[in-house]
């Protein structure tokens, strides 16, 4: 990276910490459910190793330029934690933005309801009868009854995607650093990291998020047309010299 130039942008997404559902494996979309002790405990950890201005931690204080979360308590309980080691000068500066599109994917009448339960209530209702042989029912390519299917999640992450690549070009143009924090859910976010990098998700993109778990995304060559999954973006180490970004 030549002398001078700003960082690449980044997109720092983490799941929200755990609740009672998140550990128990039931779907929860609507159910505003709180963290647990556990969880609180969690992301404030994750909050003061992630997040100051020291040679470990992965964001700067100074680069945060936008918080995004889901509107549902367990998530902005987690922003609430996660900034918690800033000043409260620090944090006046970085503007937190509730967003809608965030939310959890809308599991419908499988809220609450453990992977089992749907299978089995699947097959009382009859559905899933014409499927090949060892298959079974498969939330990105079945959706849920009466609530999302993959085409409308795809959708509203296009969107905030979008608003997200704005705020990054006109850093990019400005020569300014911006690290952008997205915090949302364990279905959403495997969502929002495939459609980042232009993956359909009527298949399982293959991701695995735990609760309170952090993933990070940015562009290839310093270029807003080249999205990418940052690979280790999460650990960082200090070093004497920095090469050429990828």
């Amino acid at each position: 990276m030549s002398p001078g130039k700003a960082p690449t942008p980044r997109v720092i997404f983490i799941r929200h910490g755990q609740t009672e559902w998140s550990k128990s494996g039931q779907y929860t979309s609507i159910t505003d459910l709180d963290l647990t002790p556990f969880g609180v405990t969690q992301m404030k950890n994750t909050g003061k190793h992630l997040i100051g201005s020291g040679p470990f931690q992965l964001i700067k204080p100074e680069s945060l330029t936008h918080v995004f979360t889901s509107p549902r308590l367990r998530a902005k309980h987690t922003v609430k934690l996660l900034l918690e080691n800033l000043t409260e000068e620090q944090r006046s500066q970085i503007p937190v933005v509730e967003e809608n599109d965030l939310r959890e994917w809308e599991y419908g009448d499988y809220e609450g309801l453990l992977t089992s339960q749907i299978l089995k209530l699947r097959q009382e209702r009859g559905l899933d009868t014409e499927l090949p042989e060892g298959e079974t029912w498969n939330i990105w390519r079945d959706g849920c009854e009466n609530g999302e299917v993959h085409s409308e999640v795809s959708d509203r992450l296009d969107t905030v995607i979008a608003g997200i690549k704005e705020i990054h070009k006109k850093s990019i143009e400005s020569n300014t650093a911006s690290d952008i924090i997205v915090v949302g859910h364990g279905h959403i976010l495997r969502c929002f990291a495939a459609r980042w990098v232009g993956k359909d998700i009527n298949v399982n993109p293959q991701f695995m998020l735990d609760a309170g778990g952090v993933g990070v995304l940015s562009y290839q060559h310093h270029n807003i047309n080249e999205p990418a999954l940052f690979l280790a973006g999460a650990f960082v180490v200090p070093v004497e010299e920095q090469g050429e970004r990828l």
